[in-house]
């Protein structure tokens, strides 16, 4: 995408996860259909082997990030593209949970909502290691929403509350990358989801699963 860190031209990458090998962060390329490598560790570690499982994802044109994770994490972890090795903790996000949706604009991530109902819009930037700070409120507190983005905005799409009597929801919330602002209200999905997968395109968000 032009504009935006939403998607690379070489390698696509797959970190943490809930079962015991969660750790590892896999790399796989674009220009062929072969096997991912393991290519490097997360931080994560839980004796009840969660590994850094429900955490949110952004990447920069050089690093990955992982933000969060079961069962209360606030660590903001990065690691590199260019070079095969570990995550590292550059930082703090604003509080910590797991099931954060997220998304980038080309110079920040973002790190949206978290369990059991938070509305945190959490920013943090690219070009240094430091904290994230909220910026913005969703329109609801939730979790496990899809994360997707333009040029200009960022989305959060569906999730769920562990606090209220409708488990999933429909709203896309769209929030801007130009100043630091709530999220409105743009539209529904066509169902209620939780924990689908976001992507974009030049012109779209997509959701599938859930």
């Amino acid at each position: 995408l032009i504009g935006t860190q939403a998607q690379g031209s070489t390698a696509g990458y797959t970190s943490g996860g809930f079962i015991s090998n969660g750790r590892v962060i896999d790399k796989f390329p674009f220009s062929t259909d072969a096997n991912a490598t393991d290519v490097g560790d997360t931080l994560g570690s839980n004796p009840a082997g969660t590994y850094d499982g429900y955490s949110g994802g952004a990447s920069s044109s050089s690093h990955g990030y992982l933000a969060g994770g079961y069962p209360s994490s606030n660590v903001l972890q990065k690691f590199s593209f260019s070079v095969d090795g570990n995550a590292t903790d550059v930082g703090d996000l604003s509080f910590g949970n797991y099931g954060k949706s997220g998304t980038m604009s080309q110079t920040h991530g973002y790190m949206s909502g978290g369990h059991p109902s938070r509305n945190t819009i959490d920013k943090f930037p690219f070009s240094s290691d430091t904290n994230a700070s909220d910026i913005g409120d969703l329109t609801v507190g939730r979790y496990s929403a899809a994360g997707s983005m333009s040029r200009t905005h960022g989305y959060t799409s569906g999730g769920t509350t562990a606090t209220s009597g409708l488990p999933t929801y429909n709203v896309i919330d769209k929030f801007p990358f130009a100043s630091d602002a709530n999220a409105t209200d743009v539209g529904d999905l066509l169902q209620f989801l939780k924990e689908a997968a976001g992507a974009s395109s030049h012109s779209h968000g997509y959701l599938s699963g859930g």
